[in-house]
């Protein structure tokens, strides 16, 4: 992928919006960003970390240094919460399967076949609904939700059987699973489901305890999984998206003036994975094309039927796991959309 192709979006918004350079002054505060995937710049979630470090740290002349912990360094996915939660991390960037160990809802925007394109996703993100579920976690949770955030576009299927083009073609291959929403996908769909966690999914691959995966084109590239899969199918399968979570008691007594540099540095930063997801579906697929993976498309009939039967199963999975008129809400809010646009 050629990454300097990015190096506009993630730096002119820093140029743009970020205020003066001074950095005299000695820091006092100390903001600790941590997250899941690698630090490479060009790589959605910690871009979203970059653009938020350099607002803020601009923005307030040095007062507030942002520490950015990737990679998984201060802890996995659950720890992590529970870190936010205690205040040793003010910033958590977690991913919807992550959040959802703490509060099960937050699972349904990972709802298979849900999003037609990326232009659902962005309104998706920006809904009643996804800000009803921020007021609601921190209610039962006392974490805050600041913003949903893509990181490479709706996720595609990957394995070494076969192209994948219609539902049969997913016939006893065996896919890794993140969570059980994913078991009940893949069974749907005449698949196998093995549980596994995500890193443990590379080796898993490589050694064909697995035959497949299912993850967003960045993900896919930084992660190398090319070197372990043959074949690609562009699916728009699942929301590639990280959960922007804070510490209530450390957001809430931010002095006014900061809280709105933190604002605008998480607006922004959001602005920046967006943008930079775009960038890498522009490029990714050729990307890895070039380095030797099979790329299919499902057609709109297709889908339609993975649609069908991965959705519902899904779905009805999900009523079993929280008050079905809360995943009733969650359809009707993305068809309204849909219907919309």
């Amino acid at each position: 992928m050629k990454k300097h192709l990015a190096v506009g979006l993630v730096f002119l918004i820093v140029a743009c919006f970020a205020m003066t350079l001074g950095t005299t002054a000695a820091a006092k505060n100390i903001i600790k960003v941590a997250h899941d995937q690698t630090s490479d710049p060009y790589d959605p979630v910690n871009a979203f970390a970059l653009v938020f470090k350099s607002y803020v740290e601009n923005g307030t002349n040095g007062a507030y240094e942002v520490e950015i912990h990737p990679a998984s360094v201060l802890g996995k996915e659950r720890e992590r919460l529970e870190l936010t939660k205690a205040g040793a991390i003010q910033v958590n960037l977690a991913s919807v399967g992550g959040v959802s160990q703490i509060y099960p809802p937050a699972i349904l925007l990972n709802t298979p076949f849900t999003y037609r394109d990326d232009r659902i996703v962005a309104k998706v993100l920006e809904s009643d609904f996804v800000y009803w579920m921020f007021q609601d976690m921190e209610k039962k949770t006392g974490i805050k939700s600041i913003n949903v955030f893509e990181l490479g576009g709706l996720s595609c299927f990957t394995n070494n059987v076969r192209p994948i083009r219609t539902v049969a073609d997913m016939k006893g291959i065996k896919f890794r699973a993140m969570d059980d929403s994913q078991v009940a996908m893949f069974k749907a769909l005449g698949a196998n489901a093995v549980p596994m966690a995500w890193s443990e999914t590379y080796t898993g691959l490589q050694t064909g305890v697995v035959q497949g995966q299912v993850n967003p084109v960045s993900i896919i590239l930084n992660n190398k999984i090319n070197e372990v899969q043959k074949y690609l199918t562009i699916s728009r399968t699942i929301l590639g998206g990280h959960w922007t979570v804070v510490n209530a008691n450390w957001y809430n007594k931010l002095p006014a003036d900061v809280k709105k540099i933190v604002d605008e540095a998480f607006y922004y930063a959001k602005l920046t994975s967006s943008g930079l997801t775009q960038i890498i579906q522009a490029t990714g697929y050729d990307a890895l094309k070039s380095l030797g993976m099979q790329i299919t498309t499902i057609d709109d009939a297709a889908y339609a039927e993975f649609r069908r039967l991965g959705r519902t199963a899904v779905l009805e999975w999900a009523k079993g796991q929280m008050d079905p008129a809360i995943v009733n809400r969650f359809v009707a809010a993305v068809d309204e959309i849909e219907k919309n646009n």
